[in-house]
């Protein structure tokens, strides 16, 4: 083969391996009801930029989508008032366990178990009754993650299994009247 016709190849190899490159652009949401409910919700952001509820649920729709850096960036824009809000922090432990920062997720865990007590009954602001119950859940499950030395449960799945199954092993029932 001459010079000039393996130049070609090489030329025609790299014309057809352009549109495979990973920078390539690409829709985060694909085009339907999640691509919409996204949209809608980074409107209402937009124009309430104080409204704790549609913030979290734009973040809670970045994770489903697999984007936990635009989760991360949807909270982090929250009004300093409100950053440490029960809400925010519980959606942020999250978004630090998607991002592999046991840790710090567990950080956040406990202060909103600090602001909300471990009382299911509490009536603090964005303190209801999922929060603290999810919250606590969670946290049981960093704390033993932690104490495994699982920092990023995705890279580590045999790890995070063992201490998940360590922190869930016994429920414990309250029944009040």
């Amino acid at each position: 083969m001459s010079i000039r016709g393996a130049c070609g190849v090489v030329f025609a190899a790299a014309v057809m391996t352009l549109g495979t490159l990973p920078g390539r652009e690409r829709p985060v949401f694909a085009a339907g009801e999640s691509g919409q409910r996204v949209e809608r919700l980074e409107a209402q952001v937009a124009a309430h930029a104080d409204d704790l509820g549609s913030r979290t649920e734009l973040a809670h729709a970045y994770l489903d989508a697999g984007s936990p850096g635009l989760a991360w960036r949807a909270l982090s824009e929250t009004p300093e008032s409100q950053r440490h809000a029960p809400l925010v922090e519980h959606m942020a432990a999250r978004v630090l366990i998607e991002q592999g920062k046991a840790n710090e997720a567990l950080a956040l865990e406990r202060s909103v178990l600090s602001t909300c007590g471990d009382d299911p009954s509490n009536t603090a602001p964005g303190c209801d009754f999922w929060v603290i119950v999810s919250a606590t859940r969670r946290a049981a499950i960093l704390q033993e993650l932690v104490h495994q030395g699982v920092e990023d449960a995705i890279a580590q799945p045999e790890a995070s299994l063992v201490a998940y199954h360590n922190a869930t092993h016994e429920a414990h029932l309250s029944v009040t009247q």
